[in-house]
């Protein structure tokens, strides 16, 4: 170990790019699919600051798997099958529910409704509030938001989580942004 250095937090994104047509391939996403929005609208939000960092679970899980052996194989199988991928998030509530540029009410508003279909995007290595530019690394998930759940313990700020369901496509670990190699 000469000079390596671990990364430490704060150098994660998560965005919502909501709709399904909003990425056109989501082993390529284009840094212009992945620009915040400002205001939030249409295009990409970044809520990466209105998460929780103690409930945060967003990515994939254990692949799906096969065990058949053939009449050659002399030890136990495992050929993988489908990806899994989950996400539960947490989010902070802001004390001032009219302040529409708050980071916490942007992911309530968008969140309060359940079954709104998109994408949650994860870079790793950059700070949030950094654009998205050709070369990042993304992995890129296809979910259905649940419905919410209020958090309220004793000591704690108020919060909301939302379980998410999987859509079925997931970019093909991480991809790099402009579809370079």
């Amino acid at each position: 170990m000469a000079n390596e250095v671990k990364m430490l937090p704060p150098n994660i994104s998560v965005l919502w790019v909501p709709g399904t047509e909003s990425i056109a391939d989501i082993n390529a996403p284009t840094a212009e699919e992945l620009a915040f929005a400002v205001p939030p609208g249409e295009g990409a939000v970044n809520i990466t600051c209105a998460i929780t960092q103690a409930d945060f679970t967003l990515g994939f899980t254990e692949r799906d798997t096969n065990d058949e052996k053939s009449l050659c194989d002399d030890s136990n199988v495992a050929t993988p099958i489908y990806k899994n991928y989950e996400a539960t998030l947490t989010f902070f509530r802001d004390q001032n529910m009219e302040t529409v540029e708050s980071v916490y009410n942007i992911a309530y508003e968008l969140f309060r409704t359940p079954l709104q279909r998109g994408y949650l995007v994860t870079r790793v290595g950059k700070l949030n509030d950094e654009p998205f530019v050709d070369g990042d690394h993304v992995q890129v998930f296809d979910f259905l938001s649940g419905d919410p759940v209020n958090v309220h313990n004793d000591g704690e700020p108020v919060k909301m989580t939302v379980n998410f369901f999987p859509q079925g496509s997931s970019s093909n670990g991480y991809v790099i942004v402009g579809g370079g190699s």
